[in-house]
């Protein structure tokens, strides 16, 4: 069952009984992986004393401990890795509750720990005696501050480490501390409150605690890794939304998102994370007939339904540890769904911020919206595109500017009367017919008194349907995408999509789909009717769509058509947004303020415009 590693260098004293230890367990299936790192003593003549089949040697040149354990890993045969270094040793039942607590863990690739005795000798003395106990229950945000789970107490499902890779090379220090919070990030691990390891703090000569400095380890690790403390910034559509603290298994899940440049993606496509967003479609009906939305072209391909509340608690239930923001729209209007003012109030309980879009046609209903505010939304956005009846039928099709007007500023009354948080964005999205309008825009987001303007380009594209002659603004300033010069096509980029790695969508029939783009759900993963989001979320299904998104994207209709496959122009997706919250004059903010999760003290934080281009969502 246990593949052990141990790393040996002179150790001729202390090896011996290191060994002992292993072969004194009560649970007697494992393998030891003994690799000697050039020792120059007669640490090899020990080794080979003993006898046992079990005993796997090896013998190399001195290159360091994190080097040593990673070539014994890659030795190892067995499911579990186990480590103890030369120096230490293992009660006899250390393997055999190590193994219980493997088999009691929920993770398909468990990880476990007990705590250790850490032993020290009286500098006066010289008697060797306990000094603490290693270890506590678990904790990833403590455990991002400093580690109390020492490596020689730790087990692991081998699997992981094809997700997390081995030890850091370029750490002589605190490594780990290191492998033990990648491995523990993407699998909690359980907790054995007994103390089945006696480790010898410095007991022995050339220890590396005693003889690395542990200021340079430090340094790297924190520059390897985001998020080692709050308050959280997650930025989507240029609106902040701040967390001042996590729930320990929403952190453990955010960080791994924030530092998955750190982990290695199997070959299975399995994402490491649950989402900490996803997209949920209230209803698909619509009372607009947009040109570029399946649902105002009767294209949509689904029946018209609203998701029930029951369904919609059933998902918040299910991915509540994990989930920190709902996109509360796809392809309908919310506002349409009655009960949507509790779908917020039961996410908002669960400490999950929540964003939906309104066109504005039906915010005249005031009991309606009281119950919206006072459920907790995060952000209302409110799409309002011209202040010209003609301008605004172009796109707004079958709608009405005045209604729309009068909506929006009963929305922002009623927000200021009530004292309510929701941040009340107007958006206009800019075309051909309406883009000399948008400093008129500003002027109103100004006179009406919403907390948020933004600019949004057009994505001229939905299926098959290319629209950009017709409706891309001739202003390079608001075109989404760069066009070439003579031919004036969009120019075409390769780039992994890494979106149904990060969330998913969910339609109003409960259906599962790998993004917004699979309007009439023909990419179908699953539906959470029948299935647990958080079962669909790494199924066979999952993982082979992920696959086949990222190695057969042109011959997927959908994929073939995102805007992914084209570049993006200098101003991105948002070539303005106003922050009208925090005085008279407001704030712009540029688009390299791009939607980007991150950690810290400030609200937002410049990146390079390069960035936007890799938006995944």
């Amino acid at each position: 069952m246990f593949s052990i590693i141990m790393p040996v260098w002179n150790r001729t004293e202390k090896v011996g009984a290191a060994i002992e230890s292993v072969l004194g367990q009560t649970w007697q299936d494992f393998e030891l992986i003994v690799v000697d790192d050039g020792s120059t003593d007669d640490t090899a003549s020990v080794v080979d004393a003993y006898e046992d089949g079990r005993i796997r040697f090896f013998q190399r040149p001195h290159e360091g401990v994190c080097k040593t354990r990673n070539f014994a890993l890659s030795k190892a045969q067995r499911p579990y890795i186990a480590y103890l270094d030369s120096d230490n040793v293992w009660h006899p039942d250390y393997l055999a509750e190590m193994r219980q607590a493997l088999l009691d863990s929920q993770e398909s690739h468990p990880t476990a720990y007990c705590r250790a005795r850490l032993l020290r000798r009286d500098k006066k003395t010289g008697e060797l005696g306990l000094h603490c106990h290693i270890g506590k229950p678990f904790n990833f945000k403590e455990l991002i501050r400093r580690n109390y789970i020492d490596l020689n107490a730790f087990v692991h499902a081998r699997a992981l480490i094809g997700s997390t890779g081995g030890f850091d090379e370029k750490l002589r220090r605190l490594n780990d501390w290191d492998l033990i919070l990648r491995l523990t990030s993407l699998s909690p691990p359980v907790y054995v409150p007994k103390a089945l390891v006696d480790y010898y703090d410095r007991d022995a000569a050339d220890t590396i605690t005693g003889g690395e400095k542990l200021k340079p380890a430090m340094e790297r690790i924190r520059k390897k890794y985001k998020g080692a403390a709050g308050p959280f910034v997650y930025v989507h559509d240029t609106v902040p939304h701040l967390w001042s603290d996590l729930t320990d298994s929403k952190h453990r899940n955010f960080w791994v998102h924030l530092n998955r440049k750190q982990f290695q993606l199997p070959g299975d496509h399995r994402a490491l994370a649950y989402p900490f967003m996803l997209q949920i479609e209230p209803t698909n009906a619509c009372n607009l007939g947009c040109p570029l939305c399946p649902v105002g072209r009767n294209e949509l391909g689904r029946p018209t339904e609203h998701m029930s509340l029951n369904t919609f608690q059933g998902i918040v239930d299910d991915m509540a540890d994990y989930l920190q923001f709902l996109l509360l729209w796809d392809r309908g209007e919310p506002f349409m769904h009655p009960e949507l003012p509790e779908m917020v109030a039961y996410a908002a309980a669960r400490d999950i911020r929540t964003m939906t879009s309104t066109n504005a046609h039906f915010l005249e209903d005031e009991a309606y919206l009281c119950r919206l505010f006072e459920a907790g939304l995060s952000t209302l956005i409110v799409a309002v595109d011209s202040l010209h009846d003609e301008s605004y039928q172009t796109y707004r099709q079958h709608g009405s500017l005045s209604r729309a007007i009068q909506g929006l500023e009963k929305a922002v009354a009623l927000k200021q009367k009530l004292g309510a948080a929701t941040l009340i964005n107007l958006r206009m999205v800019v075309m051909k017919h309406n883009q000399h309008e948008v400093d008129a825009l500003r002027r109103l987001a100004r006179r009406v008194g919403v907390d948020w303007f933004n600019v949004k380009t057009l994505n001229p594209s939905c299926g098959s349907t290319d629209m950009d002659a017709t409706l891309v603004p001739e202003d390079k300033r608001y075109q989404r995408f760069a066009y070439e010069g003579k031919t004036g096509l969009r120019i075409r980029q390769q780039v992994p999509c890494l979106r149904p790695t990060l969330m998913a969508n969910i339609f109003s029939n409960g259906d599962v789909v790998p993004c917004c783009y699979d309007f009439d759900s023909s990419m179908k993963i699953g539906n959470v009717k029948e299935r647990p989001f958080s079962e669909i979320w790494n199924s066979e299904a999952m993982r082979g769509m992920r696959g086949r998104i990222l190695t057969e994207r042109d011959a997927l209709a959908k994929c073939a058509a995102c805007g992914i496959n084209f570049k993006l122009s200098t101003s991105g997706w948002f070539p303005e947004a106003l922050d009208l919250t925090e005085g008279k004059l407001g704030r712009y903010l540029p688009p390299s303020y791009s939607a980007r999760p991150f950690s810290g003290k400030r609200q937002f934080r410049p990146v390079k415009k390069s960035w936007q281009r890799r938006l995944p969502f």
